[in-house]
């Protein structure tokens, strides 16, 4: 069964996350400027940290689905919070909905992981290992 790289657009992805967690960052304060609130920023980019330790380990539908998963969910929660309804974040939304699509996010790569290892048959054997490939005697 072939997979499908859908790599290129998981690095689009990440670069859209962290443009938006960015976004959500730099606040206006009052007429003079703008604050980078480096709690919000660090986040927002947890689920993209996590996402892109796994690009190389994910193939398939999996990774674009744990990605779009991401970048909705975080569009989702930051637009109204940080352009809509901005109250200086004191609600903590901001903070829980990254957790929260972290965390969807690792669940669907872990199955992800796994699925692709059985289809792909990258079983090894410690035998494999020792010698750097299949063994084939």
């Amino acid at each position: 069964m072939q997979q499908h790289d859908f790599r290129p657009f998981a690095y689009i992805i990440i670069i859209l996350g962290c443009l938006l967690s960015f976004a959500a960052a730099v606040v206006p304060f009052f007429n003079t400027g703008y604050h980078l609130y480096a709690s919000v920023l660090f986040a927002g980019l947890l689920p993209y940290f996590l996402y892109a330790s796994f690009t190389d380990v994910v193939r398939g539908w999996a990774l674009l689905i744990a990605g779009v998963l991401i970048l909705a969910i975080h569009v989702v929660v930051t637009v109204p919070e940080r352009y809509l309804h901005y109250d200086g974040y004191t609600d903590g939304v901001i903070f829980y909905a990254p957790l929260a699509a972290t965390v969807l996010a690792l669940v669907v790569l872990v199955i992800g992981a796994r699925r692709g290892q059985q289809w792909c048959g990258n079983q090894m054997t410690a035998h494999d290992a020792d010698v750097g490939g299949p063994h084939t005697a």
